[in-house]
């Protein structure tokens, strides 16, 4: 993918997790993200779980932002909010200076509503996984 991820997602340092969109199809995409060990969302050398969530949500608004502008549509994804959280299992916080995978598929979508899952990985071992519902 050639968009840099500043142009598909309105997050900002500090709070833009994700560094790349790997892949995006119509209802699939692949995203990797990088924590720093000073990151403010590591502790005790592991990413913290709520940064996990995060990480699977900026991966949605990532690819919404790319169908955008694989349309012919500027500005990335339009404002988007996370509405629920369902199933997320958390198998391990993964280290920081580890590059984390999230995959993500588009489940269901009703008008502004949109279901997706979310996996990610750590060299190969899950990490998470669960359902995102967004208004997106």
């Amino acid at each position: 993918m050639s968009a840099a991820i500043e142009e598909l997602i309105p997050h900002r340092a500090p709070m833009r997790f994700i560094d790349a969109l790997t892949d995006c199809t119509d209802t699939t995409a692949t995203a990797t993200a990088n924590f720093s060990a000073d990151h403010f969302a590591v502790a005790d050398g592991a990413v913290l779980e709520t940064a996990l969530v995060e990480c699977v949500a900026q991966t949605v608004a990532a690819a919404l932002g790319q169908r955008a502008k694989n349309r012919g549509q500027s500005g990335g994804a339009a404002n988007g909010m996370l509405v629920a959280v369902t199933n997320f299992q958390i198998q391990a916080r993964p280290p920081a200076e580890k590059e984390l995978r999230i995959e993500i598929r588009e489940l269901k979508r009703l008008g502004p509503m949109l279901m997706i899952s979310g996996n990610i990985s750590c060299e190969g071992q899950p990490i998470a996984s669960g359902e995102l519902t967004l208004y997106a």
